[in-house]
């Protein structure tokens, strides 16, 4: 048995958030942890990674900090449109946070999860990928591709 830490629990909770709310708003996009995936299955997918960690201290004369990361959503669309429509539909779903989970491993499966706080949206940005090459000398998933920026913090300070 095992704990995920911090940025896997953030990234698996937003992704399993991100599955909840495509289940009830699109049909065929999937929500995956990792590029090498997302290049072996069909468009759209949603790529769902930790970027970079800032720890600022929480006050002077002490360790602890308070974590704030940038989550990086990468959208690998079928066409232009469907680009928009995903990164729109994105912001729209996660601007007002989700639910934080703290995930428990057995034999490298989730085995279990609880509820330990609320992953708190601070900013977003949101920006075309241009490789600056025609388009139809891209790979399929290179085409019409998207990347959101979401700064969030759990609101909680670390020893």
């Amino acid at each position: 048995m095992g704990l995920y830490r911090v940025s896997r629990n953030l990234e698996a909770s937003i992704i399993e958030f991100l599955r909840d709310e495509l289940y009830g708003s699109w049909s065929n996009v999937k929500c995956e942890k990792t590029f090498s995936r997302v290049y072996d299955i069909d468009l759209p997918v949603i790529l769902v990674r930790c970027g970079t960690t800032v720890h600022p201290r929480a006050q002077i004369g002490d360790n602890a900090t308070m974590r704030t990361a940038t989550i990086l959503i990468d959208i690998f669309a079928e066409n232009d449109g469907q680009r928009l429509d995903l990164k729109d539909w994105l912001i729209e779903t996660i601007k007002n946070g989700c639910p934080y989970y703290e995930y428990e491993i057995v034999n490298g499966e989730i085995d279990d999860q609880t509820l330990n706080g609320k992953i708190q949206v601070r900013e977003i940005s949101d920006t075309p990928i241009d490789f600056d090459v025609p388009k139809n000398n891209l790979e399929p998933h290179d085409r019409y591709r998207h990347l959101i920026s979401i700064e969030c913090s759990l609101g909680k300070v670390e020893a």
